[in-house]
């Protein structure tokens, strides 16, 4: 199986529908957030009693990631990530009127206010980034989240809603052509973010990296846009360290040069940040499929 097809099937789940988020949107309102938890680990359970398959994805995602590890370990760990999600979740519907907490990590917060201008924020599909984009509101200025739209029209109009009600917009990595590059790059002139989810990629825009001791593909274009601007890449996690309680981790800015080894040398920069972010989070990294494949 392609490269090109492992990255496309990161939404096919049922539970990545419209309807369920606007149903949980609801609950969230009533319920206490204790309550919540309690729910979505149940309902995860639920869900992975359903999916073996794709538990069993995510599992070998996690004995990939860290191949010393004992089956059992690997498994609660598997289903950790489910019950994390799903808890996740629950936060990303609470912020607008219960937000979580978020603390920098030691360093983060002067580091990220060393960076002058504009900046790339690079993070993955971990912890809880939605929630992070929030938090950083209109107080650095104007951010734009780049991503691969839903499969769900609906929930991608939804979450779209949600980020404009936080301040930020979106683009889609696909079919706005040549206008997105000129949109971006007045957002960075203006001293604002461009945020992107790196960890997946999807046809010509990939790059391979070694993560966790295995060979990735990650964006390219984030460290493209960061020689063709000038502004650097600096990678971001916002991992839950508590109920309610994440802590932002930022790494070194990192500044791609023209060609192609400098290129992937900035994206294997990011790749290290965030291997280093999974090994102290091993059930935050949410891919519900097979992340590694043969002949990847």
């Amino acid at each position: 199986m392609s490269a090109d097809k492992v990255y496309s099937d990161w939404n096919v789940n049922a539970f990545n529908r419209a309807w369920v988020f606007s149903l949980a949107d609801r609950g969230c309102r009533l319920l206490p957030r204790k309550v919540l938890y309690t729910v979505a680990d149940s309902l995860m359970d639920w869900y992975q009693g359903r999916s073996p398959a794709t538990l069993a994805d995510v599992a070998d995602n996690v004995a990939r990631a860290f191949p010393a590890l004992p089956a059992a370990k690997v498994q609660a760990l598997a289903s950790g990530t489910f019950r994390n999600y799903a808890r996740g979740v629950v936060d990303y519907l609470r912020a607008s009127f219960d937000p979580p907490v978020i603390r920098p990590a030691e360093g983060a917060a002067s580091r990220f206010a060393s960076i002058r201008g504009g900046r790339i924020i690079v993070t993955a599909h971990m912890g809880n980034w939605e929630v992070g984009g929030a938090a950083l509101g209109p107080s650095e200025g104007p951010q734009v989240m780049v991503g691969f739209p839903e499969r769900d029209p609906a929930l991608e109009a939804y979450r779209r809603g949600r980020r404009e009600a936080n301040g930020q917009s979106s683009v889609g990595s696909g079919g706005e052509g040549m206008g997105i590059l000129f949109r971006l790059r007045n957002v960075l002139e203006e001293g604002g973010s461009v945020i992107v989810l790196a960890d997946r990629s999807v046809g010509k825009d990939g790059v391979e990296v070694i993560f966790r001791g295995r060979r990735a593909r990650f964006l390219k274009s984030p460290a493209l846009f960061s020689s063709l601007t000038g502004v650097p890449l600096v990678p971001v996690a916002i991992m839950a360290d508590s109920p309610g309680v994440y802590t932002a981790h930022v790494g070194d800015p990192v500044s791609a040069g023209s060609d192609d080894a400098a290129i992937r040398a900035a994206m294997q920069s990011t790749a290290d940040f965030f291997g280093g972010i999974l090994e102290r989070y091993p059930d935050q990294w949410y891919n519900f499929f097979r992340y590694w494949r043969e002949g990847l």
